[in-house]
């Protein structure tokens, strides 16, 4: 076999023959599979009027499990959300009512930490290029980055991870 044979062949061995040291979606433990782990990102898509004020939207948290709840691994709850925007902070004060979830979010998990109806105060920092920056409007701490375009903003949050 010759040497340039042999390198090539080297790494995909170690590879194939490596024991698996896989992390469950996003969680920066190696071997996070061997734990209770569940990440959770949110989506949020909002329109607005500068000129009347008016806003409403929906925002989706989506929760994952690498040990589903009675056999299953992925959770979403929705609120439907109204209310205002005011154009020269660029702040939204929104009501939410939360409208749907999916069949396999637990009855505990909903009540525990999704009640029926929520309120939102963020800010969204408009950038030229079309992007956004979503804060939360009490603490200017930011919440997601996210995309613009006339009278609407789309944003999700970075996925965070849990292991119990």
């Amino acid at each position: 076999m010759t040497r340039q044979a042999l390198f090539s062949i080297v790494p995909i061995l170690v590879l194939l023959c490596s024991p698996g040291a896989f992390a469950f979606r996003n969680c920066a433990a190696e071997n996070s599979d061997a734990f209770s782990a569940s990440t959770q990102y949110i989506v949020g898509e909002i329109a607005f009027d500068p000129d009347t004020g008016w806003a409403s939207g929906t925002e989706t948290t989506y929760n994952h499990s690498n040990r589903g709840f009675e056999g299953h691994t992925e959770c979403h709850v929705t609120y439907e959300l109204s209310g205002v925007f005011e154009a020269t902070s660029g702040t939204l004060v929104l009501d939410g009512h939360r409208t749907n979830h999916s069949t396999s979010c637990s009855t505990e998990m909903i009540g525990a930490l999704y009640p029926t109806e929520r309120s939102y105060a963020i800010q969204i920092e408009f950038i030229g290029d079309g992007s956004t920056r979503v804060l939360f409007a009490d603490s200017g701490e930011l919440l997601a980055r996210g995309d613009w375009s006339s009278g609407s903003t789309a944003y999700r949050t970075r996925e965070t991870c849990d292991i119990f």
